[in-house]
């Protein structure tokens, strides 16, 4: 479930993709810093959305500067970090451990097996800094996979089970503001598993996969325009959980990740099924 709280780069101004860009390749940094560079494997930008939230939230210091990496060796990258950064990094080593367990329990590939079982050391080290974080992932997953496995036919319920994973991951600690920011992680958990949920509807149903929403459906695959009402409930809660607390800094790039980034795969998945129901549609009879 990687790859959909992004932002719409389009939409930012220079200042801010500068910005934007400079926190991942900060990210990027942190995990080699902390798990070396095969790390770097989990990179992804929907930890540094975790990190703007919580930079913005917090104000914590900030450490910038530039550097060159095997993605961009000819030119040094400018970049940007704080304590939340390595916060993150553990958080994206937790995240694409259990990732690569599930690909392997579900189709048995060998690839994923091996490249968990090398961040194995990597996963116990956050383990032991996160135990709480990390607790909640290991239960809700082994929630979810219960569910799946007596072919639950109430979406919400799995909904929910990524909804509290999610909701852990945004309380770095017990603070005041810990109940506004499990609130927002909760109803973003939500709506991202719902939305991979209808983005994989149509390959999950030719796989004969699992999905949430097959299995409510009866087996029955449902366009992707028929879930939006669902979606744009869950994407209004989480605003409206966003919205309560006092972000100002980079409140652009956030605004800009929950009105739109979000929504990008749907609208991708979207369009390629009515793109092929128009095709159908004009093919000779």
């Amino acid at each position: 479930m990687f790859g959909y709280v992004i932002a719409r780069k389009d939409t930012l101004s220079e200042e801010e993709q500068a910005r934007y860009k400079g926190c991942y390749c900060g990210l990027c940094r942190a995990l080699r810093e902390s798990h070396g560079n095969l790390s770097r494997l989990a990179l992804n930008y929907d930890m540094t959305f975790l990190i703007l939230v919580l930079a913005s939230l917090y104000e914590p210091e900030e450490q910038a500067g530039a550097a060159r990496c095997p993605v961009h060796p000819a030119k040094p990258q400018p970049y940007w970090t704080c304590s939340y950064s390595a916060y993150a990094a553990d958080l994206n080593i937790a995240l694409t451990y259990h990732k690569l367990r599930d690909d392997w329990l579900d189709d048995g590939a060998r690839l994923q097996k091996g490249l968990m079982e090398q961040m194995q050391q990597a996963y116990d080290r956050v383990k032991e800094r996160l135990p709480r974080q990390c607790l909640a992932i290991e239960r809700e997953l082994e929630n979810l996979l219960a569910l799946e496995k007596a072919g639950e036919t109430v979406p919400d319920k799995g909904a929910a089970c990524f909804g509290r994973l999610m909701a852990e991951l945004f309380v770095p600690r017990e603070d005041r503001w810990a109940p506004g920011l499990r609130e927002m992680g909760y109803w973003l958990g939500q709506f991202i598993y719902l939305q991979d949920a209808c983005v994989d509807l149509q390959k999950d149903a030719k796989k004969g996969r699992y999905n949430p929403l097959l299995a409510m459906q009866g087996g029955q695959t449902r366009p992707a325009a028929d879930f939006q009402p669902m979606l744009l409930m869950l994407a209004g809660q989480c605003y409206a959980a966003f919205d309560r607390l006092p972000l100002v800094q980079d409140a652009g790039i956030l605004k800009n990740i929950l009105h739109d980034g979000i929504w990008t795969r749907y609208h991708e998945a979207r369009s390629l099924q009515e793109q092929k129901e128009n095709k159908k549609g004009e093919a000779p009879q």
